[in-house]
């Protein structure tokens, strides 16, 4: 036969058949190179598109239910109410009635780190309660300070005391939602 003269060995039916087969694919396997880079190309595609496309940002709920915000607002009822007593403090230190500043830090202004301790508490991110928590420090350690101010009978280090625990006072009230 003629492909025993092209390439010089003797051909039965099924070595015919596998060199057809492979004149008839050789044309195809060459395309299929081509063919594997577009169909690459096209799924790269596809796939910017999918993940560009992907879908908006879940809408998170509210932070807090009614329920929540009707207990946080109750706390912060009792906690400015003392912040609106704290206002009674400079009078009592310029007159020097050092008794009675001594009882109001004590007594009046004693359950203050407990209420905003409660309140800081049942904020809800935990990054803004940790940030209350320590504006309440903060409060508290300048109420240490203007004790022992009042126990020195040292006017000007209770003012700058009183004024400070004022300042991180309103600092911790911003963490309130309203």
């Amino acid at each position: 036969m003629f492909w025993e003269a092209a390439i010089g060995w003797p051909l039965t039916l099924d070595s015919e058949y596998r060199l057809v087969h492979l004149f008839v694919l050789l044309p195809s396997l060459m395309h299929m190179s081509r063919f594997r880079s577009i169909l690459a190309l096209v799924l790269v595609a596809m796939t910017v598109f999918l993940v560009s496309c992907g879908g908006a940002p879940v809408a998170k709920g509210p932070l807090y239910s009614e329920a929540q915000l009707e207990q946080i607002q109750t706390y912060a009822a009792g906690v400015n109410s003392l912040r609106d007593r704290f206002l009674e403090l400079p009078p009592l230190v310029q007159k020097g009635d050092w008794t009675e500043v001594d009882s109001f830090l004590h007594g009046d202004l004693g359950e203050l780190r407990a209420r905003m301790a409660r309140l800081a508490r049942s904020l809800a991110p935990k990054d803004t309660q940790t940030a209350a928590l320590d504006a309440a420090k903060e409060v508290f350690v300048h109420l240490n300070e203007m004790d022992e101010a009042v126990q020195t009978r040292e006017v000007t280090k209770a003012l700058k005391n009183y004024n400070a625990a004022l300042k991180d006072f309103d600092a911790f009230l911003e963490f309130i939602p309203s």
